[in-house]
């Protein structure tokens, strides 16, 4: 019985099977998808015409359209790589304290130029403005015309154990020339506080931090540019060159001025991001990353400018000037004033040549901000003491010379500027499947849905080309 059976539903092997086109496979598809509306559109041989069919298959053509529109738009956006700025105060128990470099307003002194009788009438041209070659022409001292060595710079500059008079950190006096260390910076002979970065804060406040008291003695000095006297002050990290777009305040003497220091954080996304507008940040922290810069062992965008600038003047003036951190033929002081220090005042203004330069910012980097105020130095109540501590003649001396600089955190606290990605590949794929989701009702599924529809029908025309059966070849997916 099971044998007739099964030899009656058995097909007939001469029976040809019906033709399978592609609106099978469509029907196949309307049928099973999970994309809305597809099922309402029937093919042409199923109806001849059907105003329901026509009007489903605008509204489809209409939705995958805006659907299209709105994909581009979103892939649009996130291969411009938007960013946004995220501010973060951050509560510290100890905080690194910056390099703070001192420069006495007039570096040179005048009691040890003296035994050069021509130097004071030409510090006293230079400080006019008189650089011109010819108005050095009578000037018969080597000294005019040598190269400049930094140990001749330093023995004709104030003495920073005579500027440096009184030192405490921390609640803590230490000797000045031991934590402060020579530095040639455009401004001159300078001395730098915490060059070595071995210096943390763990209370903020004007008496818990650096309190340095100066004597500026302004009876040695000389012509300069400045005709100011007192003191500029440096805050920049320690491994940053002083005259590297550092923080600048100036104190006065006869005063007592109280620095509060904030610390900033930026921290950049690398390419392709842009960091800065239109332009990508340089990604020092990379294991890959190779300093390009000769003259300085940090690479920073300032030092990359500076660099830039002292190049182009040293192949415009044959010499370089003290301040460069390299061991090329210095300037004579002639040089120094009528070709090398012009050339970079005017390269390090020009607009052109910056971006000639291609430097690019690092993408981490801190910065310090300063509040300055300041109050009469010393109180009345103070000064008998303090003539019989400074060895000032009297209080009008002392005053003239005289100066407190109190450099403090003024809380505890630091400010941590971070740029993120606006859109990241996570919500791309959030907002590419609302989208599809607002539109058609699809989703991943969906895709993989027509990917597979699209799969079939190139399976199907491979069968046709070579005579094969496609019904049978897709059925047996």
């Amino acid at each position: 019985m099971d044998g007739k059976l099964a030899q009656t539903i058995k097909p007939d092997a001469d029976q040809p099977l019906a033709e399978y086109g592609l609106i099978d496979l469509w029907i196949e598809f309307s049928q099973t998808t999970g994309l809305h509306a597809v099922d309402k559109i029937k093919p042409i041989s199923c109806r001849p015409f059907s105003i329901r069919g026509l009007l489903w298959s605008l509204v489809l053509c209409s939705t995958t359209g805006f659907l299209v529109y709105n994909l581009v738009e979103e892939i649009g956006t996130y291969y411009s790589y938007p960013t946004v700025t995220k501010i973060t105060p951050q509560i510290k128990h100890s905080i690194k304290f910056p390099a703070v470099t001192i420069c006495n307003r007039c570096t040179f002194n005048n009691t040890r130029l003296d035994v050069y009788p021509e130097m004071e009438n030409y510090f006293f041209n230079i400080s006019r403005g008189k650089t011109r070659k010819d108005s050095f022409s009578h000037l018969t001292s080597d000294v005019f015309q040598k190269p400049v060595s930094l140990e001749w710079l330093k023995n004709m500059s104030m003495e920073g154990s005579k500027m440096l008079f009184k030192c405490v950190f921390g609640g803590d006096i230490f000797k000045c020339m031991t934590d402060f260390q020579p530095i040639f910076t455009y401004e001159g002979l300078c001395h730098t506080f915490n060059f070595n970065a071995s210096k943390s804060v763990f209370m903020a406040g004007d008496d818990a931090n650096l309190i340095v008291t100066f004597n500026i003695n302004q009876n040695d000095y000389t012509y300069i540019n400045n005709m100011a006297a007192g003191i500029k002050v440096f805050l920049h990290h320690p491994d940053v060159h002083p005259d590297a777009s550092s923080t600048v305040v100036t104190a006065a003497p006869g005063s007592s001025t109280y620095v509060a220091i904030q610390k900033i954080q930026y921290r950049y996304q690398t390419h392709p991001y842009m960091a800065f507008d239109d332009t990508a940040c340089l990604d020092t922290n990379s294991l890959d990353f190779v300093n390009p810069l000769k003259f300085y062992s940090r690479y920073s965008y300032d030092h990359c400018f500076m660099e830039c600038v002292q190049l182009k003047a040293f192949k415009q003036c044959g010499c370089v000037g003290p301040y460069v951190p390299v061991a090329s033929r210095r300037c004579s002081l002639v040089q120094l004033h009528t070709c090398y220090n012009p050339a970079v005042r005017s390269l390090s203004k020009n607009g052109t040549f910056a971006k000639e330069c291609r430097c690019l910012s690092e993408c981490v980097f801190d910065r310090y901000t300063a509040q300055v105020s300041s109050s009469s130095f010393p109180a009345d109540k103070w000064e008998s003491s303090l003539l019989n501590e400074t060895g000032a003649k009297n209080r009008e001396s002392m005053i003239d010379n005289f100066l407190e600089l109190k450099v403090f955190y003024d809380q505890m606290m630091v400010t941590s500027v971070t740029q993120l990605p606006q859109y990241t590949a996570a919500s791309l794929f959030s907002s590419v499947g609302g989208q599809m989701g607002l539109c058609l009702g699809a989703s991943i599924l969906t895709v993989a849905e027509i990917a597979e529809l699209l799969v079939f029908v190139l399976v199907f025309l491979f069968d046709k080309c070579r005579g094969r059966k496609a019904r049978n070849r897709i059925s047996n997916w």
